[in-house]
């Protein structure tokens, strides 16, 4: 029998928890696999192997070292591994699968005793770490919450793989005051949070995103917290959560998991940015919470309490537009703020700015001036100044002149409606649109091939003072719109994909399949694995063919008989039944 197969079989044999806590620790994605085939394959890859050469143990690693050498081990030190799909067992024996077993001859340290690292080493300053890795549990919520709004405001389109273009990562790196690798470290930490998805190749906000923005430091930060201790998992948990406040994490990691260091896209890599993004450790050494957090104790919320920065009510409103917020601001006042005021720096003191663009977004998310301008007198303690209130005033007179509307013309998806002619005279000779082909059948109206989300965001980029409203005439709000996508589109949750992948396989199991079937045949190519095949024949009965497959074209299979060593086709109509030997 292959190696693949009994990965197959050992797959369907899991239950729902079980594969769950497998897909975590193995770092894979159910969505992106159709079937136990497809989710076998990915797992038995030499990138999967190399991935999790770093995540094993000494004594794992001691474990798998024996099995391969061919003494024998108790259960007990293999379940682990068992778990893992790492290794696997063979009549009353156990084996390392060989993707796995030639990926670890790649390391000199696999075939030599292990170093040993002295973990008593000196203890950290313990208030310079507390103190320091508080401040980046805080920077690092703050650019969640920054990604969010700018979600909100501007058209993310998506680059590569689920990437984001350098123009958006350098603007968030400005409004962070940080370098562009951290911006596009956020990135990528607010896509795995589930804070933005992918919708039509751009990036969009979630309900997630909406929840956290309703949240406040503390619960943000166990948010963060959990989701850092599900990329530990139990089988680590126990061990980090003894860890004395002050002691390095990457030591005693490197100590436990000697390969490690060979692996920086591993999980144990990846626990290692988390803590330090997190605010769990800072320069590796734990925070006085560390154990507190990964525990799950009570005290965690009187520790966070003391080393966040302290929320403030005040800002400074000034004659130039600019608001500062001398100190972080409460997660209620901020929101508000946030919708009607754009960011210019973020940080434990933060500026925000004034603009028509946007105290227009916050008319458009459902706010009236009179709650704008209430917000600003109550926040600043202080009469508003006069070039604040004549952007209020222009603002409100300006609202709703320039319309982005949904054509129910093929091609013209979009159109843009307005009483001044001469703005859409403007509109439609502004060389920064001339990408959108602007066409003008009417005075009062353009019209345009790109969906009215994009025309919105073009037009706002751009400076003026668009919005858009749905056939009924009703405002759409940028915020709830984005909603209304992300729900629609929102990646399926692990429990769908395992229901998917089961009915999968078991649509492949009964055959009948054209699809299904070149899917096992392509599989078992590309893997050079034999396939048992039970076809309809000539007489009418059934018969069961052992083949070890060539090709696949024009809906026949073709391969090698190996019971009768000759060369045989076979129709996929006739094909009643295939699995993999």
């Amino acid at each position: 029998m292959s190696e693949l197969r009994h990965l197959v079989e050992a797959l369907r044999a899991l239950d729902d928890k079980a594969l769950r806590s497998l897909v975590a620790t193995r770092l894979v994605s159910l969505s992106s696999f159709e079937d136990f085939y497809a989710l076998a394959e990915a797992l038995n890859h030499p990138k999967s192997y190399s991935a999790q050469i770093g995540s094993l143990s000494r004594k794992q690693l001691d474990t798998l070292s024996r099995i391969s050498s061919g003494t024998k081990v108790s259960m007990a030190d293999a379940s682990s591994l068992l778990e893992l799909q790492l290794v696997f067992k063979e009549a009353s024996s156990l084996r390392v699968f060989e993707g796995l077993l030639d990926q670890l001859k790649q390391h000199k340290s696999f075939t030599r005793s292990l170093v040993v690292i002295n973990l008593d080493e000196p203890v950290a300053n313990q208030k310079a770490v507390d103190r320091d890795a508080g401040l980046v549990a805080f920077e690092t919520m703050q650019a969640l919450t920054e990604i969010i709004f700018d979600l909100e405001k501007h058209l993310i389109r998506e680059v590569g793989k689920a990437g984001v273009g350098l123009p958006d990562i350098k603007r968030l790196a400005n409004a962070l005051a940080k370098p562009n690798d951290f911006a596009k470290k956020m990135f990528a930490l607010a896509s795995r949070l589930g804070l933005m998805t992918i919708h039509n190749s751009r990036h969009r906000l979630t309900p997630a995103a909406v929840i956290w923005l309703g949240l406040d430091q503390e619960s943000r930060m166990n948010l963060l917290i959990d989701n850092f201790r599900a990329l530990v998992g139990s089988d680590l948990n126990a061990g980090l959560s003894e860890l004395k406040p002050g002691s390095s994490l990457r030591n005693w990691l490197t100590a436990n998991f000697p390969l490690a260091e060979n692996t920086a896209t591993s999980r144990i890599g990846q626990i290692l940015d988390f803590a330090e993004s997190f605010g769990l450790t800072f320069e590796h050494a734990t925070t006085s919470w560390f154990g507190d957090a990964l525990a799950g104790r009570k005290s965690l919320a009187k520790q966070l309490q003391t080393h966040l920065p302290a929320v403030q009510e005040r800002i400074i409103l000034q004659a130039d537009l600019s608001l500062i917020a001398p100190g972080p601001l409460p997660t209620h006042l901020e929101s508000l703020l946030r919708r009607f005021a754009s960011t210019e720096t973020i940080g434990l003191a933060s500026t925000y700015r004034l603009s028509a663009l946007s105290v227009c977004h916050g008319l458009e998310t459902g706010l009236s001036i009179d709650e704008i301008r209430n917000c600003l007198k109550t926040a600043s303690a202080m009469p508003l100044p006069q070039p604040v209130e004549y952007l209020l005033n222009e603002v409100v007179a300006r609202f709703g002149r320039l319309v982005i509307l949904d054509s129910a013309d093929s091609i013209e998806r979009s159109s843009i409606a307005s009483q001044d002619t001469l703005l859409l005279t403007e509109i439609g000779n502004d060389p920064r649109l001339r990408a959108f082909s602007l066409t003008r059948p009417s005075p009062e109206s353009l019209t345009c091939r790109f969906e009215p989300s994009v025309v919105y965001f073009g037009l706002r980029e751009c400076g003026y003072l668009a919005i858009r409203r749905d056939r009924a005439g009703a405002v759409i709000s940028p915020v709830e719109a984005a909603e209304a996508v992300a729900g629609k589109t929102l990646l399926s949750t692990l429990e769908m994909d395992l229901a998917r992948i089961r009915a999968a396989d078991s649509a492949m199991s009964a055959g009948g399949n054209d699809e299904a079937l070149t899917r096992q045949v392509q599989l078992a190519i590309r893997n050079k694995a034999r396939l048992l095949i039970t076809a309809t024949i000539a007489d009418g009965s059934s018969a069961v063919f052992d083949l070890m497959p060539s090709g696949i074209a024009n809906g026949r299979l073709r391969g090698l008989d190996r019971k009768a060593q000759i060369e045989r086709t076979l129709p996929l109509s006739t094909i009643t039944a295939i699995t993999l030997a």
